[in-house]
């Protein structure tokens, strides 16, 4: 089941690029079912998220210090590593962001933080979506003052959300206007059995509706 999705932009998420490539080239989010019910019961907990950056101009360096600032808006054990290519730097980070509802993200972000959390709203059916913080805010101003070109947004030129089941019975995963094995969807639906997967692909870049709004997956257990 469906709702019409409109939502407006909270802002802009994830890490540091060139203006030119502001946006992550990849963003990878990994979620089991387990974790999402666990999240709707009012747990908050760090998930994995790897997001991939690639430049198309030459580094003179920046993105090693754009990096070491981004490390205070992080997981404390996440991992920066670039590489050079033909056709630019790609910056890898593999990192973690947390889980929750607005209430209790609120309360673990007063001490913890990151510039984007995965929010779950229970409307009738689970909502998870993509969503930066205030600190993405003081991580843009700082990088700003490294250099003017320098930035981040959200969404990524493409946001993949795997979506694992673990659950004993089975999982309803939704979702609007998304590629699934390279094909369109305007509507997407799977019914997951346990070991079951999804891997749904929301794609951010100007002509798509997911340049302004953030990447939603609907849930519904029975």
């Amino acid at each position: 089941m469906f709702k019409k999705y409109i939502l407006k932009l909270i802002s802009s998420f994830f890490l540091l690029a060139l203006l030119s490539s502001c946006a992550p080239s990849v963003v990878d989010v990994s979620l089991y079912t387990t974790d999402i019910e666990a999240a709707n019961e009012g747990e908050v907990f760090e998930v994995p998220l790897r997001a991939s950056f690639t430049t198309y101009s030459e580094d003179d360096g920046e993105l090693e210090t754009a990096s070491i600032i981004a490390e205070k808006y992080l997981a404390p054990d996440s991992v920066f590593s670039q590489s050079s290519g033909d056709w630019g730097d790609t910056l890898v980070i593999e990192t973690t962001i947390p889980i929750g509802t607005l209430e209790n993200l609120q309360n673990y972000l007063a001490n913890n933080n990151r510039v984007a959390v995965l929010l779950v709203e229970n409307t009738g059916e689970i909502e998870v979506s993509l969503s930066s913080t205030d600190y993405a805010d003081a991580l843009n101003s700082e990088l700003s003052d490294i250099n003017f070109m320098l930035g981040f947004e959200l969404p990524g030129d493409a946001t993949n959300f795997r979506v694992i089941s673990d659950s004993r019975n089975d999982v309803q995963v939704d979702a609007t206007a998304v590629f699934v094995s390279e094909k369109p969807y305007l509507y997407f639906s799977k019914t997951l059995k346990r070991r079951d997967e999804a891997e749904i692909v929301f794609k951010g870049t100007s002509d798509s509706v997911y340049s302004s709004i953030n990447p939603v997956i609907y849930v519904n257990f029975p």
